[in-house]
């Protein structure tokens, strides 16, 4: 059954105030970009304004796609990636002039208004019409973004809609199961939510097995540990399909890498006790750590010993910002990918690493247990001698021989997740369906055939845009 889709676009509409995406970015944009460009089901892109909950067209949603895919400039070539050749002039012992640990300088006020404005031109200025009336009759309401569940006003025109599916992602509970990893805010941001979750969904997204009974579980407090959950893994972005050529200019530089954002959960204060030891021990003939990832909540503290030690600050390197072609060159040839986190919902650097052949040390957690495969070791993250063993053995090259995934697994995998999401959205808008007509709800029967199936009304009609692939 093919079903119209209202899909929640408001982190994307954001995007522009990042100079590259986060991993939810990532997911979000190949989710919509996958519904809008290929998917057979009509589509609509709905977000909050200062009018309530607005649908936008079809074609205005594909071009804000492609305007914001230029504005990450994700595909722009090495040799415009800044911090790129920087990080390379660190890991050669050569001077940078940048400050350590520095983040890209934050967008002026100008410069955020004028990538705003540019999405905004791209998408013709309109200022949409009422979700409440104007959502296709009986559509999907996909929301993967999040930032519209921690506004539970305007989710209200669900209430009046009650034709309409909605569909959440939610990645994990982690905030409200370990609280002491995040900040206040958060766990309340996230209990809200999880709160609209339980209000609202008819089906749920997650990301692996282990995430789906955290979350029900959190759902179960408010008696929805009922509600249709499909767990699949995320798939993996399309640079990272094939391995990059090792980068010549980083020959005879050491290094792991360690991806994500600076926060607690993460667990970087193991990997910097591994590290003061290395540098006692090992000197100059010591690894490199590269960390990549935004400041996170605490990040400041977090980062003290390699600010207040020269000799580890030497070689460990933060970098916000990097690209993901510059990202993927770096994993090519790094010694490993290190993921020593507390609590993850998921996990795709270690599936982006094994993708590229890249060796994986990640911590012993149900998350990870469930995407990686036997190549990975897996320490407990409690438990930093473990990891200094592990990390001193790779270094000097006792470390698993892993084989580049094949492009067209990576090709096929990526479909499989799309075509299963989309079958699962049907699914959720048929048993929507069969619900108020079992309690009576439906009395239109126009709305289904006479065998009572499930009649689907023709796509809201658009104007035709030609733009360029995304």
């Amino acid at each position: 059954m093919t079903v119209p889709i209202a899909y929640d676009v408001t982190r994307l509409f954001f995007g522009p105030l990042s100079r590259t995406p986060r991993g939810i970015d990532r997911v979000d944009f190949a989710l919509a970009a996958r519904l809008f460009r290929q998917s057979a089901q009509p589509c609509v892109g709905v977000m909050p304004t200062l009018q309530g909950m607005r649908v936008f067209e079809k074609h205005a949603v594909r071009r804000g796609l492609f305007r914001l895919q230029k504005l990450w400039a994700e595909r722009r070539g090495m040799e415009d990636d800044v911090l790129w050749h920087q990080l390379v002039q660190e890991l050669r012992g050569e001077p940078t002039g940048r400050e350590a640990m520095a983040s890209p300088p934050r967008f002026s006020r100008w410069q955020r208004a004028k990538r705003m404005g540019s999405l905004v031109s791209a998408t013709g200025f309109q200022f949409g019409s009422s979700a409440k009336h104007h959502v296709p009759d009986r559509a999907v309401y996909l929301n993967v973004g999040h930032v519209s569940l921690a506004m539970p006003l305007y989710l209200r025109w669900l209430d009046a809609r009650p034709d309409v599916t909605p569909v959440f992602m939610l990645h994990d509970v982690i905030p409200l199961d370990t609280p002491q990893y995040v900040s206040p805010a958060s766990a309340r941001h996230h209990a809200t939510m999880v709160a609209s979750t339980a209000r609202y969904a008819a089906g749920l997204l997650v990301t692996t097995a282990a995430a789906k009974d955290t979350v029900r579980k959190a759902l179960g407090r408010f008696g929805r540990d009922d509600i249709m959950t499909l767990a699949q893994p995320l798939p993996v972005p399309r640079v990272f399909d094939t391995p990059a050529a090792k980068d010549s200019t980083l020959d005879g530089a050491n290094y792991f890498v360690i991806c994500g954002a600076i926060e607690p959960r993460k667990n970087h204060s193991l990997l910097f006790d591994v590290w003061r030891g290395l540098v006692q021990d090992m000197g100059e003939d010591a690894p490199h750590l590269v960390i990549i990832g935004s400041p996170g909540w605490r990040s400041h503290e977090i980062l003290a010993p390699v600010r207040e030690n020269k000799a580890l600050g030497a070689r460990v390197h933060v970098v916000s910002g990097l690209s993901s072609p510059s990202l993927k060159r770096l994993l090519t040839g790094a010694i490993g990918l290190l993921m020593p986190s507390h609590a993850e919902g998921f996990g795709l650097p270690l599936i982006e690493a094994s993708r590229l052949g890249v060796p994986v040390m990640a911590s012993n957690i149900p998350a990870h247990r469930e995407v990686v495969d036997d190549s990975a070791l897996l320490l407990d993250p409690c438990a930093p001698q473990a990891w200094d063993c592990a990390i001193r053995a790779w270094t000097r090259g006792e470390r698993p021989q892993v084989a580049p995934r094949p492009v067209q697994h990576a090709v096929d995998a990526r479909e499989a997740y799309f075509v299963a999401v989309e079958t699962f959205l049907s699914q959720c808008a048929a048993h929507r369906y069969a619900e108020r007509v079992a309690s009576g709800a439906v009395t239109d029967t126009r709305r289904h055939g006479p065998n009572g199936e499930a009649l689907v009304p023709a796509a809201p009609r658009v104007r035709p845009a030609r733009i360029e692939s995304l």
